[in-house]
């Protein structure tokens, strides 16, 4: 079966206070057996894209920063049609984002367990 698999991320200032938090909100197209493998799968896919900043590389409004996976929000079951024989190919593949803002971190956390926060839409 296929489903959408909706991840969220968030920036996170690594040597300064922060007075909101920027998210990406990726969404992964998933072939799984069921909505628990699917969502089992999307964590794996998300966890990929993780940069934990060690590196150095990554900077947001130029201070050094983190790009952290904070959860799956949710997964839908999409219809497909019969017959797919590309389903490894296509799976994990990203078809659309969402950029948000909120104040804080348990904000974050609360927008990934599907709980009502206020956001500003970015993108």
């Amino acid at each position: 079966m296929w489903f959408c698999a909706h991840a969220i991320f968030y920036f996170k200032l690594l040597n300064s206070e922060q007075k909101s938090f920027l998210i990406h909100e990726n969404v992964y197209l998933v072939f799984a057996s069921d909505t628990c493998a699917a969502t089992t799968v999307a964590k794996e896919i998300a966890k990929e894209y993780e940069d934990t900043g060690e590196e150095g590389n990554l900077e947001l409004n130029e201070e050094k920063a983190a790009f952290l996976f904070a959860g799956i929000r949710k997964v839908i079951s999409v219809e497909t049609h019969p017959g797919s024989d590309r389903a490894n190919e296509l799976s994990g593949l990203e078809v659309t984002y969402s950029v948000y803002e909120v104040d804080t971190l348990e904000e974050v956390l609360k927008l990934t367990r599907g709980e009502m926060v206020d956001v500003l839409y970015r993108e």
